[in-house]
């Protein structure tokens, strides 16, 4: 397999990009109006259709084959509710369209006429330039960032065992093979999309008659929000990557799909929950955990989520709840981390031959100091009065 990576290179811009800009925008949109028009099958045939057109702007012919694939993938996925243009300005070129010469970056205009871009990197973006076994592909030109994209032939580790990953709120809890069981807390990034959306709120109340300013504002804390998040969801998912690559581990994580339509409005939930819950971000920690695992041959495979929190990894009973986040089994006379648990099922819905022993084969757990996160004998009694519904 072929993963790929997208390296976010940033540069000085010029005044001559300007215009390049917007006429690639527009670009675009001939193109896409083309295809709303004759309703092509693919991109080859939207090229054949729309290249008479984008000719006229005398730009270098390579930026016609990247608006056509930038506007048939804009028409294949389009939403019948919104408008299909494009607004913002960028630029998409392919590999065979420009020149990367260290971290000095030719593009072409017109054709025989080129631009020049010195960009900024650190020492982790030249091991992706001085990489020999590296191959680059298409690069996207924002007004502040380039993005170069990698890709490297690699094959599929055959995994000596799996980890299981259960998301929630504040915590990612991660099973493995072996019976260890590590949590990674995300409160910071629950904090701050709380504090976030305080101030989007004191936002639209200072600024609701005046729709200009409130637009830059949201735009404006929303990308610290974005940045905030990311840092700290970017050291999570590499901590989890590195351990599974260090043990020869597979990934198995819930296929989450449709989980924003359990919190819409009618749902019998509060706004603020609701709110809440929309903003949490399991695709971002999900998509991160993905593409760090193909860069580096993991295998990934997902698992339907239901009943992952409600039954037992041992017997297969139906858990009841005690307090504080805690489940207990009937039938082995045990209780657990409502977590932990999960994360086990979830390991054990991919690879039932990869069901974690109730002790480790490596010794004590990684963190067998926390009570709450290990499987523990419960009193009859508690039980009793649980499955009955009677309290002492």
């Amino acid at each position: 397999m072929r993963p790929v990576k997208a390296i976010q290179f940033r540069y000085r811009a010029s005044e001559e990009f300007s215009s390049l800009f917007e006429e690639f925008r527009l670009m675009c949109n001939d193109a896409i109006r083309i295809a709303l028009q004759k309703k092509p099958k693919n991109r080859f045939r939207l090229i054949e259709l729309a290249y008479p057109r984008l000719k006229e702007y005398g730009l270098h012919t390579h930026y016609i084959l990247s608006a056509c694939e930038v506007a048939f993938g804009v028409y294949r996925n389009r939403n019948r509710k919104s408008c299909p243009y494009i607004r913002s300005a960028f630029l998409k070129l392919d590999n065979q369209t420009y020149s990367l010469n260290h971290l000095l970056l030719r593009i072409p205009t017109t054709p025989r006429h080129f631009i020049y871009l010195t960009l900024q990197g650190s020492d982790y973006h030249l091991s992706f330039m001085d990489d020999p076994t590296l191959k680059r592909g298409s690069i996207t030109i924002t007004g502040h960032a380039v993005i170069v994209s990698f890709s490297k032939g690699i094959s599929e580790v055959e995994p000596l065992g799996y980890v299981g990953i259960d998301l929630n709120e504040r915590n990612v809890t991660v099973s493995d093979s072996l019976g260890n069981t590590t949590v990674h807390h995300t409160s910071e990034v629950a904090e701050i999309k709380e504090r976030y959306r305080e101030i989007r709120a004191k936002i639209g109340r200072r600024t609701r008659r005046d729709n200009r300013v409130s637009q830059l504002l949201y735009a404006k804390y929303g990308q610290r929000e974005r940045n905030r998040t990311l840092q700290r969801l970017h050291g999570v998912s590499k901590a989890i990557v590195e351990r599974s690559k260090a043990k020869g581990f597979g990934i198995v994580m819930e296929n989450l799909k449709g989980l924003r339509k359990l919190y819409r409005r009618g749902n019998g939930q509060g706004a603020s929950f609701r709110g809440r819950m929309n903003s949490w971000t399991f695709h971002e920690i999900q998509r991160q955990i993905e593409y760090k695992a193909r860069w580096e041959g993991i295998p990934i495979t997902y698992v339907n989520p239901r009943g992952t929190s409600s039954k037992c990894p041992n017997c297969g009973s139906r858990l009841v709840e005690l307090e504080g986040r805690r489940l207990m089994c009937p039938s082995c006379r045990q209780a657990g981390d409502r977590d932990e648990i999960a994360s086990k099922n979830i390991l054990a819905a991919a690879f039932p031959a990869a069901q974690p022993s109730k002790r480790s084969r490596e010794g004590e757990r990684d963190d067998d100091s926390n009570p709450s996160s290990r499987w523990m004998e419960v009193d009859s009694s508690v039980i009793d009065r649980r499955v009955n519904g009677t309290t002492a």
